[in-house]
């Protein structure tokens, strides 16, 4: 049976080889394991052998995720939970799949990112991995990624994973009443703050409730590094509720 490699990137890091397909993975980490019993799942699929470079353990999954005496696959075998994301190069990530409560899988794939036609902010990411603040700024998603690993800043971190999230306002600048977060006044204050200063970053939550998260996403989910950047767009929400429209449903009740 195959043996896949998966970077569990929400909430906690974690590169877990199985023999699950994408599908049968998210399941089983949403709702299969006493140990992880609701909320959602977000994790790539990597490329072991251009993972192998920098994780050694990726180079031996075959004789580390050994099906069960009995034959049965085995569903996670992890290899790692700290310091994941560092050490996985762009060109390792694979699919990045979005799981919700209940398991249904929507997957995505990932592009190269120029942004050559990106607008100036402001904008609110929510920061996945390694860190996992909500932050406002003023630098487009590609200026963001190169701001925030660039070593010459007193705080950095070698490669960052975000969420692009909806910002709509109302006509008197409150934010759009359809928008599930928990301090919408406190994210216009410092939607406000930004928008004047042109800062490149300002912090909104040091650690988040992403409530009714996969119904916030605008753009996609950005993944890079000094080296580059990688986008995986997300659908419409017309889109997903005519292709996807089992998962849309499923998220929206989130």
């Amino acid at each position: 049976m195959k043996t896949h490699l998966y970077f569990n990137c929400y909430q906690t890091e974690a590169l877990i080889a199985s023999h699950l397909t994408p599908e049968e993975f998210g399941a089983y980490m949403a709702v299969g394991t006493r140990k992880h019993t609701t909320g959602n799942v977000v994790f790539f699929e990597v490329d072991a052998a251009r993972a192998a470079a920098t994780v050694p353990a990726a180079g031996r999954i075959e004789e580390l995720c050994k099906p069960h005496p009995d034959g049965s696959p085995r569903r996670s075998k992890y290899l790692s939970t700290y310091r994941v994301l560092e050490h996985l190069s762009l060109e390792s990530l694979g699919k990045l799949y979005l799981v919700t409560r209940d398991g249904r899988v929507l997957g995505l794939d990932g592009q190269t990112y120029a942004g050559d036609s990106e607008a100036r902010g402001p904008n609110l990411y929510a920061e996945l991995s390694p860190v996992a603040p909500r932050v406002v700024s003023f630098l487009p998603p590609s200026r963001f990624v190169s701001f925030v690993t660039d070593p010459a800043n007193l705080v950095s971190v070698p490669r960052i994973l975000f969420a692009d999230q909806l910002l709509d306002r109302e006509p008197d600048g409150r934010l759009a009443g359809y928008l599930p977060y928990m301090n919408p006044d406190h994210i216009v204050d410092c939607v406000n703050e930004v928008a004047v200063a042109e800062k490149s970053a300002k912090i909104v939550e040091r650690n988040p409730r992403l409530i009714a998260f996969y119904r916030t996403i605008r753009r996609g989910f950005f993944v890079g590094d000094q080296t580059g950047v990688k986008i995986y767009p997300y659908p419409s929400a017309d889109e997903l509720d005519e292709h996807h429209h089992l998962w849309w449903r499923s998220a929206s009740l989130d």
